[in-house]
C-alpha cells in the first residue's frame, strides 16, 4: 500500500517562483477529535463545526499564502476548499455553500451539514514563492458525527517540535516523535517530501522508513535505498515496544528537506476508522556542509552557482547552507535569474 502512496522521487522543482531566501512554512491544526453532536430534537441545532489552523511562513514572503483544505488520508487527500494566492477560490461540489474560511491568516475552516460520520480534515499553507519541501505545512484533525453513545477509540496521534533542525554534514539528527501507538500493533511511517516534478506537481513523498504493524503477521521494517544503513526507529523494550522516534546517521547535503512521522493501529483496534486514524506531523532539517560545500557567512539570502559544478546550485539563508541541488538533465544554474537555464544562456563562474 505505502508503494502507491508515496512515489519516491529525486527530482527537484526549479521554476523562476522560487524566492530569493528560504523560507519555512509551519502549521498548527486542533490536534484532535471534532465533534458534531446530533441534536435531532432540538429545532435549534445547527450541525456547524470550526477546525481551528494557524500557520507561519518565515521569512515571510510578498504574495500571500495558498490555504488549502483537503480530506482524505495523508497523501491522498481530496481538495474540498482551496484560496489561492491570487484570491481564485475553488469549493468541492459536494460542499457547495456550506464551507468557508473567512482568514487567510488564520484559516480556521467552518462546516456545515457534515454528516458523514468519520473524517480527517487537513489544513495545507503553501507559499507559492518557495514549492516543494520547505514552503508547504500541513495538519489534521479527525472530524466525529456523533450520533448516541458511540466514540472513537484507539486513536492515533503524533506530536513533533516543529523547530528546525540545524545538523552538519556526517552528524547524526534524532526527530523525537512522540504519541501513539507503539509496539507490534502500530504501523509507523516516516517519508521526505513534498518534493516537484519537471510538470511542476509537487506532491511526491520518499518512504524513509516504513515499518509494518505486528498484528496477526511478521512485523517488517523497510528503508528507502538512500537512507540504507543510516535510519533506525527507537526501541524501548526488546521485542515489542518499537517508537516512532527517528535517527538519521552520517548526515549528508542532500538530507535536508521536510521529514513526516505518521503512526496508526493495525485496522481491528482503529474503531472502524481505518486510514483515516493515520495522522502527520513533519518537522524541517537545515544542513551545514562547511567540508564539502561553499561558505554562506556574509553572502546575502539566495541561490548561488555552486563553483565545483555549474549545473548545481546551493541556497543561503541567514548565512547557513541549506544544501545543494541539481539542475535537470541538460540544464545549468543562471545565478542571476535564480533559475536553471540552458548552457548558452549561462557563464558558469
Amino acid at each position: 500500500m505505502l508503494g502507491l502512496l508515496f512515489a519516491i522521487s529525486a527530482v527537484a522543482c526549479f521554476e523562476s517562483s522560487y524566492a530569493d531566501a528560504v523560507s519555512i512554512t509551519t502549521v498548527t491544526a486542533q490536534n484532535g477529535v471534532v465533534f458534531a453532536y446530533n441534536r435531532w430534537w432540538d429545532p435549534t441545532w445547527v450541525n456547524r463545526v470550526e477546525f481551528r489552523c494557524e500557520y507561519t511562513i518565515s521569512p515571510a514572503p510578498a504574495t500571500p499564502p495558498t490555504i488549502t483544505w483537503l480530506r482524505g488520508v495523508f497523501a491522498d487527500q481530496e481538495v474540498i476548499y482551496k484560496w489561492s494566492s491570487s484570491g481564485e477560490v475553488y469549493v468541492h461540489p459536494e460542499y457547495t455553500g456550506r464551507v468557508s474560511v473567512e482568514s487567510r491568516t488564520r484559516p480556521t475552516l467552518v462546516l456545515f451539514n457534515e454528516t458523514v460520520w468519520a473524517n480527517r480534515f487537513w489544513c495545507r499553507v503553501t507559499n507559492e514563492e518557495q514549492p516543494g519541501e520547505f514552503g508547504m505545512d500541513e495538519e489534521s484533525s479527525i472530524f466525529w458525527f456523533q450520533t448516541g453513545s458511540d466514540w472513537p477509540k484507539s486513536l492515533s496521534h503524533v506530536s513533533l517540535d516543529k523547530t528546525p533542525v540545524h545538523a552538519d554534514a556526517g552528524g547524526t539528527v534524532q526527530l523525537n516523535c512522540t504519541g501513539g501507538p507503539t509496539g507490534r500493533l502500530a504501523t509507523i511511517f516516516w517519508v521526505k517530501g513534498p518534493s516537484c516534478t519537471q510538470g511542476g506537481s509537487c506532491d511526491s513523498y520518499e518512504t524513509v522508513i516504513h515499518k509494518s504493524s505486528g498484528y496477526g503477521e511478521t512485523e517488517t521494517v523497510t528503508v528507502s535505498p538512500n537512507f540504507a544503513g543510516r535510519v533506525s526507529l527507537a526501541t524501548r523494550h526488546p521485542f515489542s515496544d518499537i517508537t516512532p522516534t527517528l535517527t538519521i546517521t552520517n548526515i549528508r547535503p542532500s538530507d535536508a528537506g521536510r521529514y513526516w512521522c505518521s503512526t496508526n493501529y493495525a485496522d481491528i483496534y482503529s474503531s472502524s476508522l481505518g486510514p483515516w486514524n493515520r495522522g502527520a506531523q513533519s518537522v524541517v532539517i537545515l544542513v551545514n556542509d562547511p567540508g564539502t560545500e561553499p561558505t554562506c557567512a556574509g553572502k546575502p539570502d539566495g541561490m548561488y552557482q555552486h563553483p565545483a559544478d555549474c549545473a548545481q546550485f546551493y541556497t543561503c539563508s541567514g548565512g547557513l547552507s541549506y544544501g545543494t541541488n541539481n539542475c535537470p538533465a541538460g540544464l545549468v544554474f543562471n545565478q542571476e535569474l535564480q533559475l536553471c537555464d540552458w548552457a548558452n544562456n549561462v557563464i558558469c563562474l
